[in-house]
């Protein structure tokens, strides 16, 4: 097991070298509207995959005028553009108080990100889904008000990102234990803190490309451990060691998100730690209704069969989403 873990650990730190490139981000339309003047902003719209359906929509009182020759008409995106540029004037000569609409989120791309800045240097972010498409621009956004959407985004970050759910699912299937669970998830989430916040403000930086390609690498070595069978299965400990060891890489995959959402100026510390706390609120709801199944589960006669298949199932996942993932950095 150690000769394969130096390899791929090797292999992990040459994708990590490799030029940047743009990781696979969340299932969301993200806008970024900059205001160049009192009452009139720049606007720039696109999606993370391809939907035909997005516009942005103007409510009373401002209007929206494609740039760039890119044609122009009530809103931008609806002629089926993914990155989209304009213009966005207001009455009244202010953008606070107006409102906009995000029209089409549906189940291709379910939320739109929002992220506003100011002349005046102030910045914020704003989470539109398909119940709430509309939004009233406000005249400053609060700490507080800052900390709860990126709550909300952090615990929307994990639950849509299915690599990370599978890591702790396989965590579940090697240690079976709860305690040894929150031991590993605990050790877990102190190490993906470290390297997202690190990586989210730039003291560091590495391909966002090779961290995923890494990421399902790290799922892969989990997934051999689910199969070693009862006896030869590693320790609490040791597996809790490998799960810090991770999350230094699952980290870096959670900063990928952050950095497409972007920080505000005034409130990064207060974005950060709310950004952090989403994502370990997201993890203990998944962990906590996985573990009820697999305790319920257990009492079957099948479920050896069915815990070994499960190894091998995201065995083979982790293995395609890696060969998948290095095949993209080259």
């Amino acid at each position: 097991m150690r000769p394969v873990i130096v390899f791929l650990a090797a292999i992990c730190v040459a994708l990590l070298s490799v030029a940047p490139a743009h990781a696979h981000a969340m299932r969301s339309v993200f806008l970024e509207i900059e205001e160049l003047a009192p009452g009139h902003a720049s606007v720039h719209l696109r999606t993370s995959v391809p939907d035909p359906g997005i516009f942005l929509a103007p409510e009373a009182g401002c209007t929206i005028t494609a740039a760039l020759g890119l044609g122009s008409g009530p809103g931008i995106g609806e002629d089926r553009a993914l990155d989209r540029t304009g213009t966005l004037a207001c009455e009244g000569g202010a953008l606070s108080g107006h409102a906009l609409s995000l029209r089409g989120l549906g189940p291709i791309l379910s939320e739109g990100v929002v992220w506003v800045r100011y002349a005046d240097g102030s910045s914020f972010s704003h989470l539109l889904s398909r119940e709430s498409p509309s939004w009233t621009l406000p005249a400053r956004a609060s700490a507080w008000s800052t900390a709860r959407q990126y709550v909300g985004l952090g615990v929307l970050h994990i639950l849509g990102g299915y690599d990370h759910l599978l890591f702790l699912l396989l965590l579940v299937l090697t240690l079976r234990s709860p305690r040894a669970v929150l031991l590993a998830e605990s050790a877990f989430t102190l190490s993906h803190s470290i390297s997202f916040t690190a990586t989210a403000l730039g003291w560091v930086r590495v391909s966002p490309l090779g961290a995923e390609a890494c990421i399902a690498v790290s799922l892969f070595l989990v997934a051999l451990d689910v199969q070693r069978g009862e006896t030869r299965r590693p320790s609490a400990r040791a597996v809790a060691g490998l799960a810090f060891l991770f999350g230094l890489v699952h980290g870096l995959g959670f900063a990928g998100g952050l950095r497409e959402i972007g920080l505000p100026e005034r409130d990064v510390a207060a974005a950060l730690v709310s950004f952090g706390a989403g994502v370990e609120v997201g993890q203990v709801a998944f962990l906590a209704v996985v573990l009820t199944v697999v305790h319920f589960a257990r009492r079957l006669a099948a479920w050896p069969k069915v815990e070994l298949c499960g190894a091998y199932a995201g065995g083979s996942v982790a293995a395609f989403w890696a060969n998948e993932r290095v095949i993209a950095c080259l």
